[in-house]
């Protein structure tokens, strides 16, 4: 049976709602000035819709809410505006995706047999100026990634994935970082969730020396601290 358009709108809308007002409502601070327009609810339903349709631009998705869910959307706020609202509930967006994630596996009644770690490349610019270091700060570099391994200047995001196609947790990562680095994180950040990232002197034992015979270059651990604990 198929779901049609307005139902699947209610229905993302409705589960979005549920969880925030159960899980990160009483936790947000409170922002001063006047009451927004939309409510937290509606900018992360447009949030989590932007990711659903395939043309991955923001900018034209809101031209076609605008034009095409006047019913269900009615107010679209301006790109600056729904700039500041997204980058207010960044936190919380990916707080969704593992309680989610775990709602599931409750209705379910069995947890996944397995999951799927993948490395996913972010660019944040263009590499149009050589391979200068740091342009983005510590926590992007230059490295290669996608089915293509181009090179970018960026980060590398680091995905837990179930069967069932939902994300259980992921780290972020400058673009140079090695994926082991990564899972690593991932795994570290998931046994225990508040614990601080790595020093130099934890991650000794385990990287080794590297002046050993047959060694091509020294090793490498990450070049800044991952981000993203969302892996619980």
């Amino acid at each position: 049976m198929e779901l049609d358009l307005d139902t699947f709108l209610v229905t993302v809308y409705g589960v979005i709602d549920d969880l925030y007002q159960e899980t990160c409502a009483a936790h947000k601070p409170v922002r001063p000035g006047a009451e927004p327009e939309r409510s937290d609810t509606e900018v992360l339903s447009v949030m989590v819709l932007t990711q659903w349709q395939p043309r991955r631009s923001e900018s034209a998705f809101r031209r076609y809410v605008r034009h095409h869910w006047r019913a269900s959307c009615p107010r679209v706020l301006s790109q600056s505006a729904f700039n500041r609202r997204a980058r207010a509930l960044r936190g919380v967006l990916c707080a969704l995706g593992p309680v989610i994630r775990r709602r599931l596996d409750q209705a379910v009644g069995s947890a996944p047999p397995y999951e799927v770690l993948d490395t996913v490349p972010v660019p944040l610019m263009r590499r149009c100026r050589g391979d200068q270091p740091h342009l983005c700060g510590l926590e992007a570099a230059i490295g290669q990634g996608g089915s293509d391994k181009d090179w970018y200047d960026g980060v590398a995001l680091l995905g837990a994935v179930t069967p069932r196609g939902l994300i259980t947790g992921f780290v972020l990562g400058p673009a140079s970082t090695q994926e082991r680095w990564l899972a690593e994180a991932l795994v570290r950040w998931r046994h225990a969730p508040t614990a601080p990232p790595p020093s130099a002197a934890d991650l000794a034992p385990l990287v080794g020396p590297s002046h050993k015979r047959g060694t091509r270059r020294p090793h490498r651990p990450p070049g800044a601290p991952a981000r993203g604990r969302h892996g619980q």
